[in-house]
């Protein structure tokens, strides 16, 4: 690294610290290149902001998502100009579960083909994430990001981590170390439960209900933080309590949800609605029930009491709004339901950034997922930075960040709406390797583990070892596996080493050792060459087939046909039995942009076609305006897995 491209960062020097294994502070940084790949301008300013420096943004702000290690981002924006100038951060980062983090993916307009059971390991799940990891290697993982959030962060700002139980005890000790105890605001317990209470639980959820917390450090004693206001109260919920289990007799329908003992919490509305079905019921059976020993009671102050004289069988009791503390049971941490399984609320959202926060301020979140961070700054006029490693992560943001902006613009609701999406450090944007693996394992037939940390799984009898996707094979990889194995003296089982590709010094230095070795020895499956695993992985790039045309000033674009090899791989791979069609190909597009002035470099948004459901399919056919001069029109058509097909044609 060249004197001059050093970033420094400013040491850690809180007390006391956590020790691991590797513990290594960062000195200096690097920032890299940011590429400009995609802008989303839905007012046709026209303006390009090839490098996102703070001084050119500061006065005339777009707001930024990041493809790439979240490392490389933030190095970036400490490099141009970004140090200090962050009003909050919120991160969700991996809480090492040593499992896979899924999305969902349903092919649109198909009620049948592409639902998944919970539990099941079906080609339509996307991994966004792997959380294995080594628990020294987290520790460093997570102290060099928080290093750099420090620097980025500005004097009065502060600083919120989603953390979970287990991880929570080594975090706070690293939050201490970085942003020293006397910036330690509070720590806040969160729901992690589904709050739809039709839900019957079998057992307690991890720590009864309260499974999750968010870390709360500034950068300053004194930073800034808004004192309560009406958004920052506990909402009021109407308590519904049901008979006692020994009453049966009185059980009934509430909107169609049965009725079961303990403690429900409604909305108000809902809450009436209950009491109007359950007058209905009354009347319904007044033959068969002493009607006269029950009274309703109407009172927003007060309340309401369904049940014989004296014994509060059901009533429906409004909670006063009362100011947070620390325990937020009103809301939850997650959207369940969603098709991204670590989802965030965006009531969680909503309340932190109102409470520590001011309009204009600048919000960031570098494990930006599925976009919750930025679509709520968005709507409270904030301005955001986001930030991803995962391809389908920033696809997601992009995507809902569309449909928001572009209803703000029919409602005259714009403010900051334009967004830019750069790439750092020549992330590569294809599959993401990890999604490969899996691909691989499914394929293969591998059996995984996760409690092994350096072999993958089982084939068989063997043990397996997958090399990254991101090199070949190499005698190091070979080295590691022997040393390994040194370690394991009883281990009596034969290896296969899975990988894309191998060194020519591979194949000999195996030869010798299986010569050596009774036990313990080597097979590997090359994916490239292999002829009974390797062709799936052959990765074939989705292909459209676009007609454009020019009509006087308009261009006229119509999709004539649309193939995912990957999504079909996928579909066929889960369903050994028969070949799966798709009747119509719109099923395999998520959403359709145009360009109706393409430069060759930056793909400027003037068109979405992004379905409202899950069921829609997106329209195919589109007219555009487009100016008298020859010009060239772009079409980016992006799978259901995230993947891009772009088609350009000059008009």
């Amino acid at each position: 690294m060249s004197e001059e491209n050093k970033i420094k960062i400013t040491p850690a020097k809180g007390r006391p610290m956590l020790y691991w294994v590797g513990k290594k502070p960062l000195d200096y940084v690097k920032g890299f290149p940011a590429q400009l790949v995609e802008v989303f301008d839905p007012l046709n300013t026209g303006r390009i902001v090839e490098t996102p420096t703070y001084d050119e943004l500061k006065d005339n702000w777009q707001n930024l998502l990041f493809h790439g290690d979240n490392k490389d981002v933030l190095a970036t924006l400490l490099e141009k100009g970004f140090r200090g100038k962050i009003d909050l951060i919120y991160i969700d980062p991996p809480f090492s579960t040593n499992k896979d983090y899924v999305r969902k993916v349903e092919l649109r307009g198909l009620k049948s083909l592409g639902k998944m059971e919970e539990d099941d390991a079906s080609v339509l799940q996307q991994i966004m994430y792997e959380d294995l990891w080594k628990r020294d290697e987290y520790f460093q993982f997570m102290y060099e990001r928080l290093m750099l959030l420090r620097e980025l962060l500005s004097e009065t700002g502060s600083i919120f981590v989603h953390l979970n139980d287990e991880q929570l005890p080594y975090i706070k000790l690293l939050m201490d170390e970085v942003f020293l105890p006397d910036n330690y605001r509070n720590t806040i317990l969160l729901r992690n439960i589904n709050k739809n209470l039709q839900i019957q639980f079998k057992g307690f959820s991890k720590m009864n209900r309260y499974g999750d917390f968010v870390l709360w450090y500034s950068k300053d004693p004194n930073a800034k933080f808004k004192p309560p206001t009406k958004e920052f109260f506990r909402k009021g919920y109407w308590h519904v309590f049901s008979q006692p289990a020994d009453r049966p007799t009185l059980r009934y329908d509430l909107l169609g949800v049965k009725i079961s003992t303990g403690q429900w919490m409604w909305k108000k509305e809902r809450a009436y609605k209950a009491v109007s079905n359950y007058k209905e019921y009354l009347d319904k059976f007044a033959d068969k029930i002493p009607f006269e020993k029950y009274a309703v009671k109407h009172s927003d102050l007060d309340f309401i009491r369904l049940g014989p004289t004296g014994v509060p069988e059901y009533y429906i009791r409004p909670s006063k709004e009362t100011i947070c503390d620390t325990l937020w049971d009103d809301i939850i941490a997650y959207e369940y339901g969603a098709s991204f399984t670590t989802k965030k609320s965006e009531n969680l959202l909503y309340r932190i950034i109102t409470f520590a926060s001011n309009p204009d301020d600048i919000v960031l979140d570098c494990f930006i997922g599925s976009g919750t961070t930025a679509r709520v700054a968005r709507k409270l006029g904030r301005r955001w930075i986001g930030c991803d490693i995962n391809k389908g992560a920033v696809h997601l943001t992009s995507r809902e960040l569309q449909k928001i902006i572009n209803e703000q613009v029919k409602e005259s609701k714009t403010k900051y709406p334009t967004f830019a999406i750069y790439k750092v450090n020549d992330y590569d944007l294809k599959l993401l390797k990890t999604e490969a693996i899996e691909l691989a394992v499914q394929h293969i037939g591998i059996q995984r583990s996760r409690t092994d940390r350096f072999f993958d799984g089982t084939l068989g009898k063997n043990i397996v070892k997958i090399i990254d996707f991101n090199h070949p094979l190499t005698l190091l990889d070979l080295q590691l596996l022997a040393d390994e194995l040194k370690k394991r003296p009883d281990e009596d089982r034969d290896i296969t080493i899975v990988c894309l590709g191998k060194e020519l010094a591979v194949d000999p230095w195996i030869g010798e050792w299986n010569k050596k070795h009774p036990v313990n020895k080597i097979r590997v499956i090359e994916l490239k060459t292999d002829k009974k695993y390797g062709n799936f992985l052959i990765h074939r790039p989705a292909e459209a087939k676009v007609n454009i045309k020019r009509r006087n000033n308009k261009a006229i674009v119509e999709i004539k046909d649309f193939i995912s090899p990957t999504i079909i791989e996928r579909l066929n791979i889960d369903n050994k039995l028969f070949k799966v069609k798709i009747p119509d190909f719109r099923s395999m597009i998520d959403c359709v942009l145009i360009d109706n002035n393409y430069d060759g470099s930056t793909f400027h948004i003037v068109y979405s076609d992004i379905p409202k459901t899950k069921n829609d399919l997106v329209e195919g056919k589109y007219e555009l305006e487009i100016s008298k001069n020859k010009i060239r029109v772009a079409v980016k058509i992006i799978d259901m897995l995230g993947e891009e097909v772009l088609f350009v044609k000059a008009v």
